[in-house]
C-alpha cells in the first residue's frame, strides 16, 4: 500500500512538473530600429490630425493633451508660454468669430466648414524627441453649395517630447505665408527655422 501511495505521489509530481514547464518560449526578438520609428512617425502624424481636428464646428479644444504644460506656441511672431496662455488666446481667437449673424431661412444654404489639410510632412525621430515640419492650408467655402478656396496657408515647425509613451508639443512655430489678416502684420517677422 505504502509503495502504491509513494507511486501515486510520484506520479503526481512528475504531471505536476510537466505541465509548469510546457514548451520552450522563442526568444524574444527586438523591433527593429527603423519600424519603431516608422511607429513613432505615424503617432506624430496622428497627433497633427487630431489637433487639428479640434477646430471643427462640432469640437471642443483639449490643449492639455497635445502641449506640455511648458509648452510654447509662436503663431507670426506672437509668443504664448505654458498651457494657460496658449489656450487663452485660442479662447480669444474663437470669441472673435462668434458674432451674432442674422438668422437664415429653414431652406438657405449652410455655410462651408473651413478644414485644414497639411501637406509636404517631414518628421525627424531622436529617441523621445522630434522635430516635425510641414505646410499647412486652410480650406473653406462659403456655403456647402460653392467650391472651396484657401483662405490662408503658410508652414510650421514643431519640437515634441515623448512623455508616459504619448508625444505632446513642446515648441510650435506657425507662420502664415499668405492669407494673414493686416491687424497681424505689425508683429510678423519672417523666419526660416
Amino acid at each position: 500500500m505504502k509503495i502504491k501511495l509513494k507511486l501515486i505521489v510520484i506520479l503526481t509530481l512528475l504531471v505536476f512538473m510537466a505541465g509548469c514547464s510546457g514548451t520552450p518560449e522563442a526568444p524574444q526578438q527586438a523591433t527593429p530600429p527603423e519600424l519603431t520609428e516608422l511607429m513613432e512617425r505615424v503617432a506624430i502624424e496622428d497627433l497633427f490630425v487630431d489637433y487639428y481636428a479640434q477646430f471643427r464646428p462640432d469640437s471642443k479644444h483639449d490643449f492639455k493633451s497635445f502641449f506640455t504644460d511648458d509648452g510654447r506656441l509662436e503663431v507670426n511672431g506672437l509668443v504664448y508660454n505654458g498651457l494657460d496662455e496658449i489656450k487663452a488666446i485660442y479662447g480669444q481667437l474663437n470669441a472673435g468669430g462668434n458674432e451674432e449673424k442674422e438668422p437664415k431661412a429653414e431652406d438657405a444654404i449652410p455655410e462651408g466648414v473651413s478644414e485644414m489639410m497639411l501637406t509636404n510632412m517631414k518628421i525627424d525621430v531622436q529617441g523621445d524627441r522630434a522635430v516635425a515640419t510641414f505646410l499647412w492650408h486652410s480650406i473653406k467655402a462659403d456655403l456647402l453649395t460653392t467650391e472651396g478656396k484657401i483662405t490662408e496657408y503658410g508652414r510650421e515647425r514643431t519640437d515634441l517630447v515623448k512623455r508616459n509613451g504619448r508625444w505632446l508639443i513642446k515648441n510650435r512655430v506657425v507662420l502664415t505665408e499668405g492669407g494673414m489678416p493686416e491687424s497681424l502684420l505689425e508683429n510678423y517677422s519672417k523666419s526660416t527655422f
